[in-house]
């Protein structure tokens, strides 16, 4: 017996009956994340830019926020050794004199303050720094120096990093149900995916429902493709009953026509529009790819079999 169950996704004919008979609100909206709705075609988004704003976003600020407290803590001890170090030099000045510095015979770590502040009796940052990492080397300088050249290093990959994954960050096409031509498609980093809707493929779990289509690789195979649906924009958690009404929706739609699943309006579309600079912009041979895509699956079976009752055939 395996010790890994494998899990495909099953035909979305399988449960076309049960999606057909189920109850839809008419009267409210399409369920999220169903984008657009008008007489030939249903979109429906995923949840890459939430993914965005709720992964990517605060992880950049926390990393800022830890920048600010070990800057804030490097300048609080400049500042403090400063502080510390005047206080120490008028305190002798006064008690022996304001030559006494200057006399031959003062112990060694007594000038060694001394010549730590500049002519204006200040602590120079390369001073502060000597004294931070070298000066006190034996008693923790070395660590602190290993320390802070790690943070640095660290904040100075990870923080453009990021910044450039978030500016870049494109808005992904959502997917298009065409119900003139009962097909299946998007696009995404310039390839089309698509697949006729009687032949599409869902996975559900407690995560993400994976609706799955076909496309060609860099190197023309055809191969398998997820569009992860999140309709309650949980990243963690969002259960089988939240992917029920949208397939309804979906399904309806295919089968009876906007007039079934939104007799209230001709055309809707949503205002949940994530912010982004940059949006994956449809292929100009769109329509050549997505005529390629179709003409392959007409003519070749699934490389996934299924059983006598449409159900995935378990590998041996």
């Amino acid at each position: 017996m395996a010790l890994i169950k494998h899990h495909y996704p099953v035909p979305l004919a399988n449960k076309l009956k049960a999606l057909l008979s189920f109850q839809l609100t008419k009267e409210a909206p399409p369920p999220t994340p169903i984008v657009y709705v008008d007489e030939h075609l249903c979109k429906l988004s995923n949840n890459s830019m939430k993914a965005r704003n709720m992964g990517l976003i605060p992880l950049l600020l926390m990393i800022l926020f830890a920048v600010h407290l070990n800057v804030d803590d490097f300048y609080t001890g400049w500042g403090k050794k400063e502080e510390s170090v005047q206080k120490k030099i008028d305190f002798y000045k006064k008690e022996l004199g304001n030559n006494y510095f200057k006399s031959p015979d003062i112990p060694e770590v007594r000038r060694m303050w001394f010549e730590m502040l500049d002519e204006n009796g200040e602590l120079s940052l390369s001073n502060y720094m000597h004294y931070r990492y070298y000066t006190t080397a034996e008693v923790g300088g070395t660590y602190r120096l290993k320390k802070d050249i790690s943070f640095l290093v660290f904040y100075a990959i990870s923080i453009p990093l990021l910044l450039f994954f978030i500016i870049r960050f494109k808005r992904q096409a959502p997917m298009a149900f065409d119900r003139d031509k009962q097909i299946v498609y998007l696009w995404y980093k310039g390839k089309v995916r698509a697949q006729h809707f009687k032949n599409l493929r869902v996975y559900e779990d407690f995560q993400m429902m994976r609706i799955q289509t076909r496309g060609f690789d860099k190197h023309n195979n055809m191969q398998w493709a997820n569009f992860m649906v999140q309709p309650r924009h949980n990243p963690y958690y969002n259960g089988k009953d939240a992917y029920e009404p949208v397939l309804a929706f979906i399904c309806q739609f295919m089968e009876y026509g906007r007039e079934h699943v939104m007799p209230q309006h001709e055309q809707w579309q949503s205002n949940d529009k994530p912010f982004t600079f940059f949006d994956d912009e449809k292929p100009k041979d769109f329509a050549q790819q997505l005529n390629a895509v179709l003409t392959h699956l007409s003519e070749n079976d699934t490389d996934i079999p299924l059983d006598k009752d449409n159900l995935p055939i378990p590998p041996v």
